[in-house]
């Protein structure tokens, strides 16, 4: 069900323009309990179980929300790239993008974009760290809790992320084939272990990178590569378990280059599922793999996300 609430647009830029300089204000269940006329951003936090800490996370909800409205919501979960946080979606015009989007009569479903550090979202090996069991049990447990969601629905649920998120995005997908049905990954970074680091090598690669991935059985029980040859059936090359699926990188990405199996993941996904749009997708951008590009793609990343809720 659509919710469509007649405002003024001078009222509604001057609304938006206010709340968005703000970015996201501190979860109020005050201002939530009521009707909600503009695009707002909060941030909130949860216990983690499988953490044993609380995440905190933002949650952006659309004009027209109403916790008792009578509308359940479908829902997305944005995964951040290493070295971001839960605003990473804030600033590279994930607020303004969405609101575009659902002013224009697009499908209105609500975003949570929690803190996973820099994880990779998954169990780490050998970090312990359950990163990936707070996404895909604890948030998603607290979210049809709390929230006016679809519930116990995957094709209402969708995950979407740019950098390490975009990886995470696909990992989880591919690891939960039954948890959702959309995923949107943006530049994803698909490395071997030839380019993790380990204790008492030369390279320069993060830490966290074997910290979250481990070696041998480890890394292959994490790799979206590997998890994807798990689910190739005899004789065919096909894995996206998804009913809508998207992966786009920019061709002048770095690690295209410092990562070779990035490109080759990315070509041999495209080979195997025509039916989804996968491989380079530019903006103008001198650097694919920056603020830049992903602002610059955000705008279609969330008509895409609200056409796949209709």
């Amino acid at each position: 069900m659509k919710c469509l609430i007649l405002v003024t647009s001078i009222f509604l830029f001057s609304s938006f323009g206010f709340a968005n300089s703000e970015k996201c204000q501190p979860f109020d269940e005050k201002i939530l309990n009521q009707r909600i006329f503009i695009t707002r951003c909060f941030s909130n936090s949860f216990y983690s179980q499988s953490l044993k800490k609380k995440v905190e996370y933002n949650v952006i909800v659309p004009p027209g929300y109403s916790p008792d409205g009578g509308s359940s919501y479908p829902y997305a979960i944005f995964l951040h790239g290493r070295g971001g946080d839960k605003d990473s979606l804030i600033y590279t015009g994930g607020l303004e993008s969405y609101d575009k989007v659902v002013r224009e009569g697009g499908r209105p479903f609500l975003i949570f974009a929690p803190n996973g550090q820099s994880h990779y979202w998954m169990n780490g090996a050998i970090s312990k760290v359950k990163t990936a069991d707070m996404v895909t049990k604890d948030l998603i447990k607290h979210i049809e809790k709390k929230y006016p969601v679809v519930k116990n629905e995957p094709c209402d649920r969708a995950l979407f992320g740019i950098s390490m998120g975009g990886n995470g995005a696909l990992q989880l997908g591919l690891s939960n084939p039954k948890l959702v049905c959309t995923v949107y990954s943006m530049s994803p970074v698909f490395r071997t272990p030839a380019e993790i680091w380990t204790p008492n090598s030369n390279s320069s690669q993060p830490k966290e990178d074997y910290y979250s991935y481990g070696v041998g059985k480890d890394f292959e029980e994490r790799s979206a590569r590997h998890i994807c040859e798990k689910l190739k059936k005899p004789g065919s090359d096909r894995c996206l378990p998804f009913k809508n699926f998207r992966l786009e990188i920019g061709s002048k990405d770095p690690f295209l280059n410092d990562t070779p199996d990035t490109r080759k993941f990315i070509e041999e996904l495209k080979k195997a599922h025509p039916e989804f749009e996968i491989g380079i997708k530019d903006c103008g951008t001198d650097n694919s793999h920056a603020t830049s590009y992903w602002s610059c793609r955000m705008p279609h990343v969330m008509k895409w996300l609200s056409e796949q809720f209709k």
